[in-house]
């Protein structure tokens, strides 16, 4: 019932669309394993790391809880260490490590980081805590390829015609960070270009072009806005009727409007004047 009403949503907001994306394009993505055992002293030193930082996060799901509602299955690369692969499965606070690329599971995430990173991970959590600065280098590792796996996600569940979602074809999102802090392998602040070209979303780092709308928030808008998309709406979208997503929508709608910072006036010859 939930996806007939979207459905009849969807083709009447497409009647008066003259601007949003309607189409959403998945193109085919194959995945290579990768090596299925440990090298060298230095890619052990990244296994080590990478466990001992998934520990001391989930000695801090007391403290926060929302840890506890991610479920994520995330292709991991290790690009300095030959392109090192890791399968974590991600939920109830916790994640299992396997080595190499699962062929057998279905990506949320594909992320390419640094080992260097992965020893900033377990240092970051050792004391069961985390500041904004340090929220801010887990965002910025993670910016890409989380736009990556909303954009570039299986949506055929949901109406044909996505102009209902109102999303432009040339946007520019940041989260900003007062302290001007610095990531190791992740030069630049957190800021990218997302672009639909014939239904295919694609993601850059940095601004380029004139945005049909730009997004800007800070740490604390961006993890409202990761939690509201991720796990209130689109983790829950199968299960229950739309009528219990409908007040975590209206926050994430009313959270775009509060963030959305720029707005070109429409490219519509007849909206011109």
């Amino acid at each position: 019932m939930s996806n007939a009403i979207l459905s009849l949503y969807s083709k009447l907001f497409s009647l008066r669309n003259s601007r949003y994306v309607n189409r959403f394009v998945l193109p085919p993505k194959k995945y290579e394993p990768g090596r299925n055992k440990i090298m060298n002293e230095k890619e052990q030193e990244a296994l080590d790391n990478l466990k001992a930082g998934i520990t001391n996060i989930h000695g801090m799901v007391e403290k926060y809880p929302v840890i506890k509602e991610l479920k994520e299955t995330i292709f991991m690369v290790v690009e300095d260490l030959d392109n090192l692969k890791f399968t974590l499965e991600v939920e109830n606070g916790d994640a299992n490590v396997t080595m190499g690329w699962d062929a057998s599971k279905k990506p949320t995430m594909i992320l390419p980081l640094y080992s260097i990173n992965l020893g900033n991970l377990k240092k970051t959590t050792a004391d069961n805590d985390v500041s904004l600065d340090d929220i801010y280098r887990f965002t910025r590792v993670l910016f890409i390829p989380f736009l990556k796996s909303l954009y570039q996600a299986d949506h055929s569940n949901l109406p044909k015609d996505k102009s209902y979602m109102q999303l432009d074809n040339l946007i520019h999102v940041e989260v900003f960070n007062e302290n001007s802090v610095e990531v190791d392998g992740f030069p630049g602040p957190a800021q990218a270009t997302v672009v639909n070209v014939d239904g295919q979303w694609l993601i850059f780092e940095g601004f380029q072009g004139d945005p049909d709308i730009k997004y800007s928030m800070n740490i604390k808008q961006g993890l409202e806005f990761a939690y509201l998309i991720k796990v209130r709406i689109l983790k829950r979208a199968p299960t229950v009727n739309i009528n219990e997503l409908l007040p975590d929508l209206k926050k994430y709608n009313d959270l775009k409007k509060k963030v959305a910072v720029y707005e070109r006036k429409w490219h519509n010859v007849e909206e011109l004047g």
